[in-house]
């Protein structure tokens, strides 16, 4: 029973199966030619190689009984095997494998070597041809890809010379976007432009006119480092490109130098304003009706003048609708406002303002310390 059912196993394998050799059914096993791949792809033979077990096998073609040798061949191999006395019992019953010898079996042996040799060729080939199809797409690849970034910067450098013909490099179109300042900590909205002062060491200089008094303006510069939000904005990159030489002519722009730059600005608004108001201005003042019998006035005022204030006389008018003067008011308030300080006075007055009334502020004289007096600019 136990030999029926080997037969049987042996006739399986015979005939297409995927047959296993090793110790248990064989005493040696030996490639007689074969392929085996290597690293870079390809197929190379290999002869006469003892292996310790042979499996996938694809067909028995030939067996030497007085050798007890069976010819099997697999995918990448071809190969003999000395069958153990039992095995070799059953292959030889078995009519599906030609039973062979002497110049037959080696006929046999060099037609399925010329097998293999015909099958890894054309693999070989089709490996070869693979390669060169994808190196010449790698260099097609290449060339294209040189080619478009050669057309992109001829695109980009159309475009700088374009902006630069049509900008000034110290205003930039930044309308929408916000700019920190990493000096006083304060965020500018550009409402349409920005005057820029330069561009060093990935800070952004602008400059921003701040309102002052009695009309006056000073320049301020700002610092911003240039983040991930200025270098996505293509207005940025497309100005900082386009004047890369002028933002940078200011040689070792920095926080020093900001610093004094600022000072001076002010300080020349200040001398301005020493100018057109030498003994100080009104800030800003107003009326409120407290109830039906009197009024509430506040006022402002900025001392220009090295003598501190010690008092303010302050003089006003009632009109009417049509402009008629109803009463003309003093007060004369004491308050100590030191030099480039701004102070407030109060005080109420006990009429009432009907409907068409309006009240006008018409001079103020300011008293210092030393007792004199000086008009100030209103």
């Amino acid at each position: 029973m136990r030999r029926l059912a080997l037969f049987l196993l042996v006739s399986f394998v015979s005939i297409g199966a995927f047959a296993q050799y090793n110790n248990g059914n064989s005493f040696m096993r030996r490639v007689l030619f074969g392929y085996q791949q290597h690293d870079d792809g390809f197929y190379y033979p290999v002869t006469d190689i003892l292996v310790d077990e042979l499996d996938h096998v694809e067909a028995a073609y030939a067996y030497d009984k007085k050798a007890q040798n069976l010819y099997v061949r697999t995918a990448a191999y071809n190969c003999v095997v000395t069958l153990t006395k039992e095995y070799a019992n059953v292959v030889k019953e078995n009519k599906h494998i030609p039973q062979l010898k002497g110049g037959a079996v080696d006929m046999r042996v060099m037609a399925e070597n010329k097998r293999l040799e015909d099958k890894f060729t054309r693999l070989n080939e089709e490996r070869k041809a693979h390669l060169e199809d994808s190196i010449a797409k790698v260099r097609a690849d290449s060339i294209e890809k040189a080619r478009q970034d050669s057309l992109r910067k001829v695109r980009e450098a159309q475009e700088v010379a374009a902006y630069r013909a049509s900008h000034d490099w110290k205003c930039l179109h930044f309308a929408g976007q916000r700019l920190s300042c990493s000096l006083c900590q304060n965020s500018l909205l550009v409402e349409d432009t920005v005057a820029c002062v330069a561009l060093v060491d990935s800070v952004f200089y602008y400059r921003e006119e701040q309102k002052g008094d009695l009309g006056l303006s000073f320049s301020v510069i700002h610092a911003t480092p240039v983040d991930s939000i200025l270098l996505k904005d293509k207005r940025f990159n497309l100005h900082s490109k386009a004047f890369k030489d002028s933002l940078a002519i200011i040689e070792g722009m920095d926080a020093d130098m900001v610093e004094v730059f600022n000072n001076v600005a002010y300080m020349g608004y200040v001398d301005s304003l020493r100018t057109i108001a030498p003994n100080g201005y009104v800030t800003q003042w107003k009326w409120t009706p407290l109830d039906s019998t009197s009024i509430d006035v506040k006022l402002g005022y900025v001392n220009m003048n090295e003598k501190a204030v010690k008092a303010i006389d302050s003089h006003y008018q009632l009109i009417d609708s049509e402009g008629k003067v109803l009463k003309n008011i003093q007060a004369k308030i004491d308050t100590v406002i030191e030099y480039m300080q701004q102070g407030e006075v109060q005080t109420k007055f006990p009429f009432a303002i009907t409907e068409g009334m309006e009240m006008k502020l018409t001079k103020v004289v300011v008293i210092y310390a030393d007792g004199t007096k000086a008009a100030g600019k209103i």
